[in-house]
């Protein structure tokens, strides 16, 4: 039985072995700018297990077809994107119950805001019937949520499917895609860790800087004769403590936000790549057709006894039918793989732009702390300059 056939850099490789001339490459996708999206009011509702956040979601759009919830009805309407991950809910503030602090609220704010982002910058998603009917009804679809409960039997069952085939002539252009997601991913996952410590350590520090700050106000109660500068010295260490603990937050909500956002936006790619291989796997059935070819062949070379002779047409009308079945997969296979080559290149391009914007985003934040530092340092410096010691 033959295998799946694959698509190669020099062209595409058919059933019988031989290399066709690929399709001339698809235009670039540009990023929208068209759409523009915000999240806002979380409000709580209910009590107990059964409440919720809702979140406002405000749209602006120079597109003509919006007159003023799934990723899975993306998936569905456009299976060749590498979409981004919708924020995950399953962490540890829901087991702690902490689910409604301030401070989770609003990073979950800025998740949805993010991910509603770059769907609104994809220029396939933009203009989506799936995307617009979100942003325009204020219910959630009964049959979206069915849908995307089907999905988890559908990857269930195309996870064992893929237990028992394999590629045989794997695309290297693909290859390489899956082997620098790897990496990337791993990466991220590092860079999340050490951040993770960086601002534990920081937390450390904050808090030992605080109890400085206290330390010195105490002195100046028991020091009566120097009391007032020291009391601005640990009020100005107490400042210091604040501005610490706003540039901690801002890069914990923004920053490391980020980083593991782009953490699923890996795995969603790797889930598209895998879309891709089931596609090529399906596209293998013409060893069905190669099977039963060798049947026919077979009972064709036995005897011409009547009943055999009505086998021999059943079979030859099947292997038509089936290698016409084969010819369409082919041409989808193709437009698939040239679309998701296009979807390669826009997550690299979107990948370049967010780590820009990130670090620079990240390298800003650090200047406006350690100058409001050095603001409240030089403070200092003149308030202890001007202590004026009793001799007597």
């Amino acid at each position: 039985m033959e295998g799946p056939t694959e698509t190669t850099a020099a062209g595409e490789w058919n059933h019988s072995g031989h290399i066709e001339r690929a399709a001339p490459p698809l235009p670039p996708l540009v990023a929208s700018t068209a759409l523009q999206i915000s999240v806002s009011d979380p409000q709580k509702h209910g009590e107990g297990t059964g409440s919720f956040v809702n979140y406002l979601i405000t749209t602006r759009t120079r597109m003509e077809s919006f007159s003023s919830p799934e990723v899975s009805a993306l998936s569905d309407e456009f299976p060749h994107v590498i979409l981004a991950a919708l924020p995950g809910k399953h962490r540890m503030e829901y087991i702690t119950g902490d689910r409604f602090s301030p401070e989770f609220i609003e990073k979950r704010k800025v998740s949805l805001e993010n991910y509603l982002h770059r769907l609104a910058k994809h220029p396939l998603i933009a203009q989506s019937q799936t995307l617009r009917r979100f942003l325009e009804s204020t219910e959630i679809f009964p049959e979206l949520v069915a849908k995307a409960q089907a999905h988890v039997f559908e990857n269930i069952s195309d996870a064992l499917l893929n237990a028992f085939t394999k590629i045989k002539q794997p695309d290297p252009r693909f290859i390489e895609f899956k082997e620098h997601l790897d990496k990337f991913q791993e990466t991220l996952i590092s860079l999340e860790r050490l951040h993770a410590k960086l601002i534990r350590a920081e937390t450390d520090f904050e808090l030992d800087l605080l109890e400085f700050g206290g330390c010195i106000s105490t002195l100046g109660l028991m020091e009566t004769q120097i009391n007032g500068p020291l009391t601005d010295f640990g009020n100005i260490l107490r400042n210091l403590c604040t501005i610490l603990r706003e540039r901690i937050n801002h890069e914990d909500l923004v920053y490391l936000t980020n980083v593991q956002e782009y953490i699923g936006y890996c795995m969603s790619a790797k889930e598209t790549l895998r879309m891709r291989d089931q596609k090529q796997t399906d596209r293998g059935g013409g060893g069905i057709a190669s099977f039963l070819t060798s049947k026919f062949q077979e009972i064709q070379g036995v005897d011409q006894e009547r009943a055999r002779q009505q086998k021999i047409l059943k079979l030859s009308s099947k292997i038509a039918e089936l290698q016409e079945a084969v010819k369409s997969s082919d041409e989808l296979s193709k437009a698939f793989n040239n679309e998701l080559l296009r979807e390669i290149e826009f997550f690299h391009q979107a990948k370049l732009e967010d780590t820009k914007r990130d670090l620079k985003e990240y390298a800003i934040n650090q200047v406006k702390y350690y100058e409001k530092c050095v603001e409240f340092w030089d403070q200092i410096v003149p308030v202890l300059e001007n202590i004026k010691i009793d001799d007597e």
